[in-house]
């Protein structure tokens, strides 16, 4: 499996601690049948993360390390773009990295901001001939609300990216039954761990794969785990199944939120 968003290295941003984390990191990614992580670090213009060549040059070290110790794991270079009205007026100077040098590019918004112009955005990355992938959308609560949101990215020109933990449970029910209901409408074409640690976010993607291949079908699985991924580390056209609107059972939805106001 290929993992298209991951913290692994350390000393870039928030992710990994140390090196020692970083090589556990790597053990358990080995070990849970992954052959390669791109890793993803923060690009984001109001902090002091690392950017630029002397991400390369970590890389590149950390990817020596890997050898000498035996692990059978390969880190390639990206980054994961937080989005601000600033970023997009300056997209054009700036010295990011999409995933793997590719045409694809990930995109991250503020939980508690999350915009209403996706389209437009999703419209700007396109003419510059990036094709925007949005990440772990299901932790936005607009997209919790309206699933259909998806739909309309989609059309746009988006790709969707969720995360493993997401799928298995580990960030609650509601958000699992979302990434159900994703995935089951053809909403979701890459799962990956965004991995921070060896502890509580490990880069594991093996259960829930699993998870949708039990569930929603190997087709689908195979999609998301391993044909889509290993298409974009090599810069191929993905060719994505039409998505379907999400039919909302209104008496479900009315249900949930008369418990919610009374929790």
């Amino acid at each position: 499996m290929i993992d298209i968003h991951c913290h692994i290295v350390s000393g870039l941003d928030d992710g990994s601690k140390s090196l020692e984390q970083s090589i556990e990191m790597a053990k358990i990614a080995s070990n849970d049948g992954i052959k390669k992580i791109i890793n993803t670090s923060h690009y984001h213009l109001d902090s002091k993360f690392v950017i630029g060549k002397e991400i390369e040059i970590k890389v590149d070290d950390f990817n020596k390390i890997l050898k000498e110790q035996g692990i059978d794991l390969e880190i390639l270079i990206g980054n994961e773009l937080y989005y601000t009205n600033e970023l997009m007026n300056r997209i054009d100077e700036l010295d990011f990295y999409s995933l793997n040098n590719s045409r694809y590019i990930l995109i991250e918004f503020s939980p508690s901001n999350f915009p209403d112009n996706i389209e437009d955005i999703i419209y700007e990355f396109k003419i510059r001939n990036y094709i925007p992938i949005l990440a772990h959308v299901e932790r936005y609560q607009k997209i919790v609300t309206n699933p259909n949101k998806i739909y309309e990215y989609i059309k746009s020109g988006a790709l969707i990216q969720i995360n493993s933990n997401s799928i298995t449970g580990k960030s609650g029910k509601e958000i699992q039954n979302i990434c159900d209901i994703l995935i089951r409408n053809n909403m979701v074409h890459f799962a990956a761990t965004d991995a921070h640690s060896s502890n509580s976010r490990k880069p594991v993607l093996n259960k829930a794969y699993k998870y949708v291949e039990g569930r929603l079908g190997k087709e689908k699985a195979k999609q998301i785990f391993y044909e889509n991924p290993e298409k974009l580390i090599s810069d191929e056209h993905i060719l994505i199944k039409e998505p379907i609107r999400y039919k909302q059972n209104k008496f479900k939805n009315l249900i949930r939120n008369i418990f919610r106001k009374s929790s």
